[in-house]
């Protein structure tokens, strides 16, 4: 696989979570996962060239060029409950590979998570555009927290992210297919109380995404608090996929 770094514990799960890294990270933040989950919920993390280790990649610049090849290794886990988790530009990508899923391979997912993240195709939709130069990134950096000043002061940390955070942000600013039906799937919105590039009534939005089954779970922390508060996140997520992980297995 290219796209995907299957880490789970197990190779019979009873269902997969399928994470989506914030913009400027890679699949490594889900590390930990498999170690707070049981053995049985596998962990699935997306590793977009340029990111991680695919480092050495040029990294894509619109949805279109990251959702079409990631859904051709994701449609592979259908063979059993499927949870997609996003986190901040993980989200919006999220819905839109769901989209991708459901139009080309007759695939939904059985639960979408959008964590730090507002409704990506509510209009007007989010400027990004004045983030989309390495002062506009840097100052996005610093918007959001969640990175030590000693590294925002490193010359060698900032020439190996920005430019994979601007290329982050050219596709959180870019054009969206014209597909822009609902998911088709639950949705669960996580939210970080003191998230600052969050606004609580565009993400509560998310609702009008789901097939109708739609919570929010707030987190007292800020944007990163996936990573911050892995432990509890992971609490949260197992709470909200329990109903899933002892069903009858799909045909492959």
């Amino acid at each position: 696989m290219t796209w995907l770094r299957d880490w789970s514990s197990d190779d019979d799960v009873a269902l997969r979570v399928l994470c989506l890294p914030p913009a400027g990270a890679a699949a490594h933040v889900y590390r930990r996962w498999p170690r707070l989950l049981p053995p049985d919920v596998g962990v699935v993390a997306v590793e977009l060239p340029g990111h991680g280790t695919r480092l050495s990649e040029p990294p894509a610049r619109s949805v279109e060029e990251i959702v079409a090849p990631l859904a051709e290794e994701v449609e592979a886990l259908a063979d059993r409950p499927l949870v997609v988790f996003g986190h901040s530009m993980g989200g919006t990508i999220g819905a839109e590979l769901i989209r991708f899923l459901r139009r080309e391979y007759g695939v939904t997912p059985d639960l979408m998570v959008a964590a730090a993240c507002e409704a990506p195709r509510r209009e007007p939709r989010k400027d990004y555009t004045r983030w989309l130069s390495e002062d506009g990134a840097l100052a996005f950096l610093r918007h959001m927290g969640g990175t030590p000043p000693e590294l925002l002061a490193s010359k060698p940390y900032l020439d190996m992210i920005l430019p994979v955070l601007l290329a982050d942000l050219t596709v959180l600013a870019g054009p969206r297919d014209p597909d822009d039906r609902p998911l088709g799937c639950p949705v669960r919105l996580y939210l970080g109380a003191d998230d600052p590039g969050v606004d609580p009534e565009r993400a509560a939005l998310w609702r009008e995404e789901s097939d109708g089954d739609f919570t929010v779970h707030t987190f007292a922390a800020g944007h990163f608090f996936v990573q911050e508060k892995a432990a509890e996140t992971v609490h949260r997520l197992l709470a909200d996929v329990a109903h899933l992980r002892q069903p009858a297995r799909r045909p492959a």
